[in-house]
């Protein structure tokens, strides 16, 4: 699962998403791969369910976050899906506004640790990149990135 290729191949990408708050973001983020085929809504739903429960466990760095369930709780097919918000928002129990939300469907733990965290560890780990991901204009400014 290589997240570049995912992106493209899943139509995946929106940018400047206008939402109220995390719950609505999170929809927008799964959204965009519910319409790709590689997860049901079900997804969505224990995304949320599991945020409630445990908090926002993916805010992965200051501004960005990885929304993800897992994989029985509706993956199809390995994908990710990346959203801009025009505004951030607030997860319940933190501080933290969030403006990028990257979200992961992996079908096995495995993909989950090996391929997904770390292509989006590396993504992330430069300050820079998360400044240009959320004044991204273009979907292909993001992609060249990548």
């Amino acid at each position: 699962m290589e997240l570049k290729k995912s992106l493209i191949e899943n139509n995946s990408v929106a940018l400047d998403i206008d939402v109220k708050n995390w719950q609505e973001a999170v929809k927008a983020s799964t959204s965009l791969l519910e319409k790709a085929g590689t997860i049901t809504e079900n997804y969505y739903h224990s995304i949320i369910e599991n945020t409630k429960k445990y908090g926002p466990y993916y805010i992965i760095v200051p501004g960005v976050a990885m929304p993800h369930a897992r994989p029985e709780n509706g993956v199809l097919k390995d994908s990710f899906s990346l959203i801009t918000l025009k505004n951030p928002v607030k997860f319940d129990d933190s501080e933290d506004e969030i403006s990028i939300l990257i979200t992961l469907a992996a079908t096995s733990t495995e993909n989950h640790n090996e391929f997904g965290i770390v292509q989006v560890a590396e993504l992330f780990e430069d300050e820079e990149n998360i400044e240009k991901i959320k004044n991204a204009k273009d979907i292909s400014e993001i992609l060249e990135l990548i």
